[in-house]
């Protein structure tokens, strides 16, 4: 029975450790005003422009979450909506200088936390927790196609 009650520790402290970081990282994240979303979704649009559909089904939220955030960030003008050339009723969100900017920061403050977290674990212990968590995932992503 040990073993099983171990299985689900592990999962339950993933969540923790998730949930946790997520709201240390709002904390730090609001000296810039942004959310953990405004700033996920400033990363994804900081290589190209993406589509409401692709940011909402990316992170797991509703378009109307995905048009909040938007929202949010075209009236502080970190983002922009553009019409896709090729099909107008598409629309895309990119990034504004001023929204590489805050994501630069955005960055610097994440990767604090990180080195906070981490530090003292070897490189080898994380690329060993790593390829565990990886795995975990596919199977998590497996079961669900």
């Amino acid at each position: 029975m040990q073993r099983i009650d171990e299985k689900l520790q592990v999962i339950s402290t993933i969540a923790k450790i998730h949930r946790a970081t997520l709201r240390e990282l709002n904390r730090r994240l609001s000296k810039l005003n942004l959310s953990y979303m405004d700033f996920l979704v400033l990363r994804a649009i900081s290589d190209g422009p993406k589509s409401m559909v692709y940011l909402a089904n990316r992170y797991f939220v509703t378009q109307a979450a995905i048009t909040a955030t938007v929202d949010r960030l075209e009236e502080k003008g970190l983002a922009k909506r553009v019409r896709d050339r090729r099909d107008r009723r598409v629309v895309m969100i990119e990034i504004t200088e001023d929204g590489l900017r805050a994501l630069n920061e955005g960055m610097k403050i994440y990767e604090e936390l990180v080195e906070e977290i981490l530090n003292g674990i070897n490189e080898d212990e994380i690329r060993e927790l790593l390829s565990k968590l990886n795995l975990i995932l596919s199977r998590i992503e497996s079961s669900i196609d």
